[in-house]
C-alpha cells in the first residue's frame, strides 16, 4: 500500500482547503504548473538555503533521495551523535518532515526553518526592548500570532511537532532564518557566487536541485545578511492547533485517499485548481455547474469587501446556489446609512454595464485629460527585489531598476517617440536608470503611469542614492521635485474613477483594460498592425503578438512582468559568460515587452480621447 505521507507543504495546503489535500495528491493540474513567479521565488528560496549552510560548516548532506524512508532512516542513524544535518528527514505518526538544518548537541535539538520573506531584525529588536508586540503577533492581540506570519510559524511548528515525537525527551528548539532587510551587504556580485547543482545517492537516483555557494563561505559569516530567531513561543501557541489539524488531514489520507467535502465560499476565489480545460479540475468537481456560470459573481470589483469580513454577501448566495454576478442585489451595495461608497459606486457601475454591454464614461474623465500638460510621457518601470543582494551596500529585497520604455506625444496628433534604456553593465544601476530617465523626462510635460510603482521605485532610488553619500546631487533633487509637483498622473486612478468596459470585469490591469480598448477600438488596431493577431477564439491580446525568440533551442516570449524579470536575470548571466548572442536576444525581448506596456497605455489615451473629444 502506498503511504500517503502527511508534508509539511501538504499541511500548508490543506490550511487553505482540506478538499485540496485530495487534488495535490491526485496530482491534480493547477495554474500554478510552469508559473514563473513561483519559479523566481523557488529559485530565491534555494539561494537563501544555501547561504544559511555556509553559517554550519560542519554541516553535512544527510537522505537527500527521493526514498523518504531511506532517508529517515539515515537521518535517525546519523543523530545517533552531536551532529549538524541538512534535508534531515522525519517520518512519525504518517507525517514525514525535511529539516533544513538540524543540530543536535546532547538533548537539546535546534531546527532552522529557512524562508526567503524579508525580516527587519533592527524593528524586531526595538520592538523587544520597548517591552512591545513583534513583528510576529497581532498588534491589537499579543497572544495571537500575527496573520502574514503564521504560515511560516506553523511549518516550523509542524516540523517541531514531528520532532518531538521521535525524540520525547529532547527539548526542541525551533528557529526562522530569513534575509535581514536592516544589514546592508558588503560582498559586490554575490548573486555570482552560486552554482545550481543536483545531489545524487549511492545508487545514482537524482534528489531535488539546490543552490550552492561556490566561493569561500568565510565571506558570508564576516558579512551576514540572514537574520536567526527564536520562534519557540510563538511556535508553543501553535502547536496544540497543529497537532489537532494535521491529526484530521491525516484521516483523509489513511487507511485510504478520501476526497473531503468543502462547501463553495469566498475562501475558493483564488483557487489553484480552477484551471480552464482537461478532465480533472479541481475548482469544477467541487462547483458543479456553479463553476461555469458567467459573468460569475467572483468577477466583481472587490467582491471580498461586499457585507463585511463576518458574513461576506458571496458566501449567502452560494449557500443558496446562486454564483452569478447578476445574482448580486444593488441594495447589498448601500450601507446601512443609504450612502453608496466609491469601491460599491464601481461595484454597482460593474453590474449594470456589464448587463448592458456597454463601457461607462464618467463626465469628469474630459477635464482629467484637459488638464494634462505637453508634452506627454508614457513611461513604464521595470524592477526586480531579489533576496540575495547583486550590488555591494545594497539589503535584501531592495529594489533594483533595470529598464524603462517611455513613449513621447509633444502634441495630441503628433507622431510618437521611443525612447528606452536597459542596464548593460554588472554595476549598481539605479542611479545611472535615474539620470537616463532625468534626460528624457526634464522639468515640463505630464508624466503618465499606470499605478503607483513608478512613484514607489523613484522614491525608493532617491533613499538609495542619498545612502550612498548623493544627498546633493541634481538627480536626488529632481527625483523629489519631480514626486512633490504633481506632474506624475496615474492613468489607473482615472480607470477607477471614470471608465469602466464590460470585457475589465472586475479587474483594472493595464494589461486588462488596454485589451478591452484594443477589442473595442478598430481604429487603434489600424494604427497599430504589428500588433494584430487573430486566433480561433477572435482577435487576441495585443501582448499575444510579442514575436518569440529560439534561445538556446527553445521558443521564449515575455509577455508580463515576472517573464521579465525572469529574462533580466538571464541576460546578465550570458553577459557575465560573455555569450553576447544570447544576451542580445534577451535584451530584444525586453525591450519589446516594455515597448508594449507604455504603448498600451497610449492605446488607452487615444480610446479615451475619441470618447471624450478631448
Amino acid at each position: 500500500m502506498h503511504h500517503y505521507y502527511l508534508t509539511k507543504s501538504d499541511f500548508k495546503v490543506a490550511r487553505t482547503c482540506p478538499t485540496k489535500l485530495y487534488y495535490r495528491k491526485k496530482g491534480y493540474p493547477t495554474h500554478d504548473d510552469g508559473n514563473e513567479y513561483l519559479a523566481t521565488l523557488a529559485d530565491q528560496g534555494y539561494l537563501i538555503e544555501a547561504l544559511a549552510r555556509t553559517l554550519y560548516p560542519d554541516g553535512r548532506w544527510v537522505g537527500y533521495t527521493p526514498d523518504v524512508e531511506a532517508a529517515a532512516w539515515e537521518t535517525m542513524a546519523a543523530l545517533t551523535d552531536n551532529c549538524t544535518l541538512f534535508e534531515a528527514t522525519f517520518i512519525s505518526g504518517g507525517r514525514m518532515a525535511r529539516a533544513d538544518i538540524l543540530t543536535r548537541r546532547g538533548d537539546v535539538f535546534e531546527l532552522m526553518e529557512i524562508k526567503s520573506c524579508g525580516f527587519d531584525r533592527q524593528q524586531y529588536e526595538a520592538q523587544q526592548a520597548a517591552g512591545q508586540p513583534t513583528l510576529f503577533r497581532a498588534p491589537r492581540h499579543p497572544a495571537e500570532i500575527q496573520r502574514d506570519w503564521q504560515p511560516y510559524l506553523e511549518d516550523a511548528a509542524f516540523q517541531v511537532a514531528v520532532v518531538q515525537d521521535l525524540f520525547p525527551g529532547a527539548r526542541v528548539i525551533p528557529y526562522l532564518m530569513m534575509p535581514d532587510t536592516s544589514r546592508p551587504c558588503f560582498i559586490d556580485g554575490l548573486h555570482h557566487r552560486f552554482v545550481l547543482r543536483s545531489h545524487h545517492d549511492d545508487q545514482g537516483e537524482t534528489a531535488l536541485p539546490a543552490a550552492d555557494y561556490a566561493d569561500d563561505p568565510r565571506d558570508i559569516r564576516r558579512n551576514p545578511i540572514l537574520a536567526r530567531v527564536n520562534v519557540s513561543a510563538e511556535v508553543d501557541i501553535l502547536l496544540p492547533e497543529v497537532r489537532q489539524l494535521a491529526a484530521e488531514y491525516l484521516a483523509g489520507l489513511l487507511p485510504a485517499l478520501t476526497r473531503v467535502v468543502t462547501p463553495p465560499s469566498l475562501n475558493c476565489q483564488g483557487c489553484e485548481y480552477r484551471v480552464a480545460d482537461g478532465e480533472r479540475r479541481g475548482f469544477h468537481e467541487c462547483w458543479g455547474e456553479l463553476a461555469d456560470v458567467k459573468p460569475h459573481i467572483f468577477d466583481l470589483y472587490h467582491v471580498q469587501d461586499v457585507g463585511g469580513r463576518k458574513d461576506p454577501l458571496a458566501n449567502r448566495l452560494l449557500a443558496q446556489g446562486k454564483a452569478g454576478l447578476f445574482d448580486i442585489a444593488e441594495k447589498e451595495l448601500t450601507r446601512r446609512d443609504g450612502t453608496v461608497g466609491e469601491q460599491s459606486q464601481r461595484q454597482a457601475r460593474q453590474i449594470a454595464y456589464t448587463r448592458a454591454n456597454r463601457e461607462w464614461v464618467d463626465d469628469g474623465l474630459g477635464p482629467a485629460l484637459e488638464d494634462l500638460v505637453y508634452p506627454l510621457y508614457f513611461i513604464d518601470f521595470e524592477t526586480c527585489a531579489p533576496a540575495v543582494p547583486r550590488y555591494r551596500g545594497m539589503r535584501p529585497f531592495e529594489t533594483i531598476a533595470f529598464q524603462w520604455s517611455c513613449h513621447l506625444a509633444t502634441a495630441p496628433d503628433a507622431t510618437l517617440q521611443h525612447s528606452e534604456w536597459l542596464q548593460t553593465a554588472d554595476t549598481f544601476p539605479n542611479g545611472v536608470f535615474a539620470a537616463a530617465l532625468r534626460r528624457r523626462l526634464g522639468d515640463e510635460g505630464s508624466i503618465l503611469v499606470w499605478s503607483s510603482h513608478e512613484a514607489t521605485v523613484l522614491g525608493a532610488i532617491r533613499r538609495q542614492l542619498i545612502e550612498r553619500g548623493e544627498a546633493d546631487s541634481e538627480i536626488v533633487a529632481w527625483i523629489g521635485d519631480t514626486l512633490a509637483n504633481g506632474r506624475l498622473v496615474d492613468l489607473h486612478r482615472l480607470a477607477l474613477r471614470h471608465y469602466f468596459h464590460p470585457r475589465m470585469g472586475g479587474r483594472t490591469s493595464l494589461k486588462v483594460v488596454a485589451d478591452a480598448v484594443w477589442q473595442s477600438n478598430p481604429a487603434i488596431r489600424a494604427r497599430l498592425p504589428q500588433y494584430l493577431v487573430v486566433t480561433e477564439e477572435g482577435q487576441a491580446s495585443p501582448y499575444q503578438a510579442l514575436p518569440p525568440l529560439t534561445i538556446a533551442g527553445r521558443q521564449i516570449a515575455v509577455a508580463e512582468g515576472t517573464g521579465a524579470i525572469l529574462a533580466y536575470y538571464t541576460m546578465m548571466e550570458r553577459l557575465a559568460a560573455n555569450a553576447t548572442l544570447e544576451a542580445n536576444q534577451w535584451r530584444q525581448l525586453l525591450r519589446q515587452y516594455c515597448g508594449l506596456d507604455t504603448m498600451a497605455m497610449v492605446m488607452v489615451w487615444w480610446h479615451w480621447r475619441a470618447l471624450t473629444g478631448r
